[in-house]
Order: C-alpha cells, then structure tokens, then sequence
C-alpha cells in the first residue's frame, strides 16, 4: 500500500466514533463546476482493498474514498477541535473533509 493511502487511513481511523463532512469539488475556478456533500454522524471506518468507507450505523449514509490515485493530503486543521484535511486525487478531484465531535 502506498505511503498516502496509509496516511489517508491513519488520519480517518484515529476519528473514528466522530462525525464526518465529506464534500467533493472540482478544481474550475473559473467557471461553475460540481460540488457533493456527504454528512455522516458517529462514523464507522472500513476498510476494503481499494477504498475507504465512513459509514453512519443508524441511517447507513456512507462515503467512499478511494485509496488509488492519491495526489497529496492538505492538513487544513486550525485547532484540536476543528480537524481537517483536503485529499487531491490525480484526476484532479478534491476532497474536503472536516470532523467534529459528537454533541
């Protein structure tokens, strides 16, 4: 496995239990491009051979990442209660992740 998928899974696993934004973007600038949100409470983390899923126990909403053609891995974190990392992909995807803890 590669360094960044491991790094990918390290940082995933060491939040699990905590709830999860998961929003995927393009990189047009210039113009409209797409967006997708994926909100998960309390997430469980699983691994399969070539992806990554947080999945919400009650209501099954889930995200996927794949752990193939990662780029680079942005820590974006501004404190210890506000975790984030945008994970670029070589098709030049992003994904933006924010945790939070469980109120």
């Amino acid at each position: 496995m590669k360094e960044l998928a491991r790094k990918l899974i390290t940082m995933i696993k060491a939040h699990e239990g905590k709830n999860f934004d998961a929003i995927l973007q393009d990189k047009m600038e210039d113009r409209a491009g797409f967006s997708f949100m994926s909100r998960v409470k309390c997430g469980d983390v699983h691994f399969h051979p070539e992806r990554l899923m947080v999945s919400e126990p009650i209501t099954g909403n889930y995200f996927c990442l794949p752990l193939n053609g990662i780029k680079e891995i942005h820590d974006e974190t501004t404190g210890k209660d506000d975790v984030a990392f945008t994970v670029t992909y070589n098709h030049n995807y992003e994904v933006f992740i924010q945790i939070f803890q469980p109120f």
